[in-house]
C-alpha cells in the first residue's frame, strides 16, 4: 500500500513550528511508515517523480500529490533529526539528487597503439618520441586521474554516509503496522473513508471483514472496487508478518478456480490417534482403515479393480459422470451415503444392508440429525472446516433424486465385482417426478421472435451488442450457462459440411476430464462474434490472443461469470417481457419467469421441429442419454445446423423491419 500523501495534512511534526517558513510548507503525514522511507530512498537515489509517483503514490491523485509529499518527508526528517541533535542527518538529508553525484567516467573510445597512432600522425618522423607521446596523450587521455579518483571518493563517502543517515531515522521513526491500530493514515484517504463507511476501524476489522466475505469481500465496502481491494490486499500481504496474519489462497481466490490439490485436509481429532474419523468432502476424506470397505460384508471378495469404498466411488464417478455438472450431483449423493455409513453407523458403505438404506432414504434424508453434524449454518466451501454434507431436509423429490442414483452407483459396483448385491434394488419411489413439459420452460417462435427484436438496435453499447450476441449464442447452441461463460475463441474452427453451402464454424466443448464435443455455429452468430470482437479493438475470431472469451465483461475484456451470463439473460427477459406488454397486455408475463436454461430448451425444441434427430440434438446438448432428449418431443447436423439458421435469420429480418421501441 503506499504512503499517505494527503491524510492529516495540516499536522506539524513535532518540534516543526520553530520555523514560521517551514510550518507554512510542512504538510506532513500523521505516521511515518516504512514506505514513506523507501519513497524518500528512491528520490535521493535520483529515481523520476514520475516513477515514484507510479510505485508509492496515492492513485486518486497525480504527480503532484507526490511531490508535495517528497518536499514534506524532507521537511519533517530534517527537522526531526535536529531535534535528535543529529546535526549529519539534519544536512546530508535536505540534499537534493544531483548534489553529491557518483562519478561516471566518460565513455571509453578503442585507442590505438602508440606505433598505430605514429603511422597516421608521423609517417615521416617528424616529432621527437617525447613529442610523439604528448600529442598521443593529448588526443587519448587517461580515463582517470588523482583529482577525479579524490572527487569521486569523496562523493561515494558522502552517499553512504547519506543512506546511514536515513537508516538510522527510519530505524528510530518508522513505524510497523498491527492489528489493532486505526486504518487512519496506514491506507490512501479516498480508501480509508470508503473502509471507515463500511464501519472498519481498525486493521484487523478489514482482516476479518476479508477472511469473511473472501475474494469478493470488496463487495461490502460502498464504491470500493477490485482494483481498490487490490491495494489493499496487497499492503495486508506486504505486512502480514508485522500484522501476524498470513491469508489463505482460498481467501483471496473465486471458488471456480480452486484445485482439489490446494484443499486442506480437515484437521485430526487428538482424542483417539490416528483412526479418528473426521466429516470432510471426499477428495480430502481420510477413512480409518478399519472402516475403508476392503472387508466389507456385502463384497464379493475377488474379481474387483479397486479395494475401498472411496476408490470405488471415484471409478464410478469417472465411468458414469458425462459431465462436471452431472458429476457434482453423483459426488453429492454417494459423498452423503459414505459419511452417514462411517459416522452414523460405524461401518463402511460396502456393509450396509437394505434395511439400512430404507433407513438413510426414509428416516434420515428428511431430517439430518445431529443438525450441527450434517447441515451448513451457511454456504461454505469444500476446503473450509466449517462444510457440511447438507443445507437442510431433503424433500420428497430430492429424496427420490438420491434413490436413484444410489441404486445405480450400487447396480454398477454389483456389476464391477465389488459389490455382492445392490442394497437399494427393489425400493418404491420415494415420489413420483413430475412430467416435464418443455412447453412450459421454452419460448414458441413469436415469444423468440419478441425477444430478438427487444435487443435489436440502430447503435449499440458495448454490453447491448455483448447481451446479443450471448443471446444468438446461446440459442443456437443450446449451451448451459457455465459452458457459454467458459467459451473462447480458441475452441474455434471452420470446416465444411456436406449439404451447406460456404464454411461451417464449429466451437468445442470442454466437457472436462479430457472430453469434448463441438456445436455448430450459424453465419449469423459468426457475424456477430466478428462485430464484438471488432468493439473490443480485436481482430478476426481465429486470429485473437490465446485465451479471448467470446462473452467478454465490458471492462477489462475479461470472460464472464456463470452468474454473469444467468444475470444478462435475465436482464434480456426482463426487457422483453415490458417491450411485449407495451404492445400486448398479458404476453409478456411468462417471460418474467425464464432463465438462461429457457434458452436450451428453446433451442432443442426449435431444432427439432425444423428437422433435426433426436440423436443429433442429444450430442449436441451433451446428454449422457438420448432419453434425456425425448422430454422436447411433441429428426445428423444438416438439420440442426440449417433449422436454427433460419429461424435466426427470419427474426432478425422481423427486427429491422419493425417498428424501434
Amino acid at each position: 500500500m503506499r504512503p499517505d500523501a494527503t491524510a492529516s495534512a495540516d499536522r506539524l511534526a513535532d518540534g516543526a513550528t520553530n520555523s514560521v517558513a517551514d510550518s507554512a510548507r510542512l504538510r506532513a503525514p500523521s505516521r511515518l511508515t516504512r514506505q514513506h522511507f523507501a519513497l524518500y530512498r528512491g528520490y535521493l537515489d535520483g529515481v523520476s517523480e514520475a516513477q515514484l509517483h507510479a510505485s508509492y503514490g496515492d492513485a486518486g491523485t497525480d504527480v503532484r500529490a507526490t511531490r508535495r509529499l517528497i518536499d514534506a518527508l524532507r521537511d519533517t526528517l530534517s527537522v526531526l533529526a535536529r531535534r535528535a541533535r543529529d546535526t549529519e542527518a539534519a544536512h546530508l538529508l535536505r540534499l537534493r539528487p544531483g548534489s553529491i553525484p557518483l562519478f561516471e567516467p566518460p565513455p571509453a573510445t578503442a585507442a590505438p597503439t602508440l606505433d598505430e597512432f605514429r603511422e597516421n600522425v608521423d609517417p615521416d618522423g617528424v616529432y621527437s618520441e617525447s613529442e610523439l607521446l604528448a600529442l598521443y596523450q593529448e588526443a587519448y587521455p587517461p580515463v582517470t586521474s588523482p583529482a577525479l579518483d579524490r572527487r569521486a571518493a569523496r562523493n561515494v563517502r558522502l552517499r553512504r554516509r547519506q543512506a546511514d543517515a536515513l537508516a538510522r531515522m527510519e530505524a528510530s521513526l518508522a513505524q510497523d503496522p498491527s492489528p489493532e491500530h486505526p486504518i487512519d493514515g496506514w491506507f490512501e484517504p479516498a480508501i480509508t473513508m470508503r473502509l471507515t463507511s463500511a464501519s472498519l476501524a481498525t486493521i484487523a476489522d478489514v482482516i476479518e471483514l476479508i477472511e469473511r466475505r473472501r475474494h469478493r469481500w470488496y463487495a461490502a465496502v460502498p464504491r470500493l472496487g477490485p482494483k481498490g481491494a487490490q491495494r489493499v490486499v496487497d499492503w495486508l500481504q506486504l505486512h502480514a508478518q508485522a500484522l501476524r496474519h498470513t491469508f489463505s489462497p482460498h481467501a483471496l481466490v473465486p471458488r471456480r478456480q480452486w484445485r482439489t490439490g490446494e484443499m486442506s485436509p480437515p484437521p485430526r481429532s487428538e482424542t483417539d490417534g490416528s483412526d479418528v474419523f473426521v466429516i470432510a468432502p471426499l477428495e480430502v476424506l481420510r477413512v480409518p482403515a478399519r472402516l475403508d470397505g476392503s472387508k466389507g460384508s456385502n463384497r464379493t471378495g475377488a474379481g474387483a479393480r479397486f479395494d475401498t469404498d472411496v476408490r470405488a466411488i471415484s471409478a464410478w464417478l469417472d465411468a458414469r459422470s458425462s459431465s462436471e455438472h452431472t458429476r457434482r450431483a453423483y459426488r453429492r449423493e454417494a459423498e452423503r451415503l459414505l459419511l452417514w455409513a462411517l459416522v452414523e453407523k460405524d461401518k463402511p458403505l460396502s456393509s450396509l444392508d437394505p434395511g439400512e438404506c430404507a433407513e438413510y432414504i426414509g428416516a434420515f434424508l428428511p431430517n439430518p440429525r445431529p443438525a450441527a453434524r450434517w447441515i451448513a449454518t451457511h454456504r461454505s466451501e469444500r476446503c473450509l472446516a466449517t462444510w457440511r454434507p447438507f443445507a437442510g431436509p431433503l424433500s420428497d423429490r430430492s429424496r427420490e433424486t438420491a434413490r436413484s442414483i444410489l441404486s445405480a452407483l450400487c447396480e454398477w459396483l454389483v456389476g464391477e465385482n465389488y459389490l455382492a448385491d445392490n442394497p437399494f434394488a427393489g425400493f418404491a419411489r420415494v415420489a413420483t417426478p413430475p412430467v416435464f413439459e418443455s412447453a412450459t420452460r421454452s419460448l414458441d417462435l413469436e415469444q423468440w421472435r419478441n425477444v430478438l427484436l427487444s435487443v435489436e438496435r440502430s447503435d449499440y453499447s458495448f454490453s447491448e451488442h455483448r447481451d446479443r450476441l450471448a443471446l444468438l449464442l446461446a440459442y443456437a447452441t443450446g449451451l448451459r450457462r457455465a459452458e457459454l461463460a467458459a467459451a473462447t475463441t480458441d475452441a474455434l474452427s471452420v470446416g465444411r459440411l456436406s449439404g451447406v453451402i460456404g464454411p461451417v464454424w464449429r466451437l468445442a466443448i470442454d466437457e472436462g476430464r479430457g472430453a469434448s464435443r463441438s456445436v455448430l455455429l450459424p453465419a449469423a452468430v459468426v457475424e456477430a462474434l466478428g462485430e464484438n470482437l471488432a468493439l473490443r479493438g480485436l481482430c478476426a475470431p481465429l486470429d485473437c490472443p490465446e485465451g479471448t472469451p467470446i462473452l467478454a465483461q465490458a471492462r477489462g475484456g475479461r470472460a464472464l461469470t456463470p452468474d454473469g451470463v444467468g444475470k444478462i439473460f435475465k436482464g434480456i427477459f426482463a426487457n422483453a417481457a415490458v417491450f411485449m406488454e407495451a404492445r400486448e397486455p398479458g404476453t409478456g408475463r411468462e417471460l418474467k419467469r425464464a432463465s438462461t436454461h429457457w434458452l436450451r430448451h428453446t433451442h432443442s425444441a426449435h431444432a427439432l421441429g425444423h428437422g433435426a434427430t433426436l440423436r443429433e440434438v442429444s450430442i449436441g446438448l451433451g446428454h449422457a442419454d438420448v432419453s434425456t432428449t425425448a422430454v422436447y418431443l411433441k429428426n445428423e447436423d444438416i438439420g440442426r445446423f440449417l433449422g436454427v439458421e433460419k429461424l435466426i435469420r427470419s427474426a432478425s429480418m422481423s427486427a429491422k423491419t419493425a417498428e424501434p421501441s
